[in-house]
């Protein structure tokens, strides 16, 4: 078994039609993806999904994963997801977190030690469901 690829899953995720946005420095829509080339070998396994139906889609989401475990931080060997808005950015006022890009849809992701394929069918299964 091999771990999952987060190039594979902000792809996968970026094609998604409930999703707004993916930030990785992977993917060549990124705006530092040129100097990432130049600094990196595998561009990381932290991701930011913004998702098109905001906190509604976000807490969907966060309750619909089976594999990826819902988390307040990054730091471990499984994926992990977090809703900054109420978790790790709470305490910002509307106007901080939206200076900082911290919106009511956005959830970060760090890519853990699973497969591709299992972690793709778990986020986009979840992403399916969302109403």
């Amino acid at each position: 078994q091999t771990c999952a690829l987060p190039i594979s899953i902000a792809t996968a995720l970026q094609a998604h039609p409930k999703v707004a946005a993916v930030h990785h420095p992977g993917l060549a829509s990124h705006p530092q993806h040129a100097l990432a080339v130049r600094q990196m070998r595998q561009f990381g396994t932290v991701l930011a999904v913004e998702l098109s139906g905001g906190e509604a889609a976000a807490t969907a989401l966060l309750s619909s994963v089976r594999l990826a475990r819902v988390a307040t931080s990054l730091g471990g060997p499984e994926t992990l997801v977090c809703h900054p808005a109420t978790t790790t950015h709470a305490s910002l006022t509307p106007q901080e977190a939206a200076d900082q890009g911290v919106t009511p849809g956005l959830l970060r992701i760090s890519v853990g030690l699973e497969d591709t394929d299992d972690l793709l069918a778990d986020l986009l299964g979840a992403l399916d469901r969302l109403p």
